[in-house]
């Protein structure tokens, strides 16, 4: 996916993972400057003319020893062969983490950039190819270090005293409310209707602020009760005792 050339449309969903893997090999050293080895096949000459400056896209596997390309799964004996002969010093030398340390594994990383020095028709479909890394002019992809913001370490680091400083205060004790004191108001057995429920909410609720509500035996619907038991949300009433006389109405609310 990173060698397509489509890849700015297809890596956002990978972002995270290539950052988690970048960050991974950023902690291991680099091999510093030296020969490895990558088999193709692939006649790739027409590509790399002599001088060309070439960039590589992908996570790039190497060797440090030839002999692991006779491998029929690597490079082999047989059909169109491409070896490449790279001069590099930033490679990630992986053995101590490959499934096949034999294999002398060195990893280049995505966005290396390598100037062509010579290729050759070495006979029988095999070609060489020599490249040295090179140090291109803007990087191509940004380093892992430089992704974390100064300026967001730096807050961190401004806030550490706060929050040590914010941990020492004691924190104020919060004030307990005064206690609500009880204000019983009834209205049972009053032949109260649904027209008369406005006027118990304004006087009962309101202003008498009562706790407890008696609305027993009185004449309302549901109508009224559903009125009565919106306005009952938010208010200081604590009790309602309210059995209709109605058989259809609801006995309890």
């Amino acid at each position: 996916m990173l060698r397509n050339s489509k890849r700015e449309a297809l890596l956002p969903p990978w972002f995270r993972f290539l950052k988690l893997f970048l960050t991974a090999l950023s902690k291991l050293p680099s091999t510093g400057h030296r020969i490895v080895y990558r088999g193709v096949k692939l006649d790739l000459r027409e590509h790399y003319k002599k001088g060309a400056r070439i960039v590589w896209w992908g996570f790039s596997s190497c060797t440090t020893t030839v002999e692991v390309l006779e491998d029929e799964e690597f490079f082999g004996k047989n059909g169109r062969r491409t070896l490449f002969a790279i001069e590099c010093d930033t490679g990630k030398d992986i053995r101590q983490h490959s499934f096949y340390p034999n294999e002398e594994e060195i990893l280049l990383l995505p966005g290396t950039e390598f100037e062509v020095i010579s290729s050759a028709d070495m006979g029988n479909r095999f070609s060489m190819i020599q490249l040295k890394e090179v140090v291109p002019k803007f990087p191509h992809i940004a380093s892992v270090a430089s992704s974390i913001s100064p300026t967001t370490t730096g807050a961190a680091a401004t806030t550490k005293p706060v929050a040590a400083a914010a941990a020492t205060e004691p924190k104020p004790t919060p004030k307990l409310k005064p206690p609500v004191q009880p204000v019983e108001v009834s209205y049972a057995c009053k032949n109260i209707t649904n027209a008369d429920i406005q006027r118990i909410i304004k006087k009962a609720i309101v202003q008498q602020q009562c706790t407890e509500l008696n609305l027993s035996h009185n004449k309302i619907t549901h109508e009224g009760a559903a009125v009565l038991a919106k306005e009952l949300r938010n208010n200081t009433v604590r009790k309602l005792y309210y059995l209709s006389s109605d058989k259809n109405t609801l006995n309890t609310l």
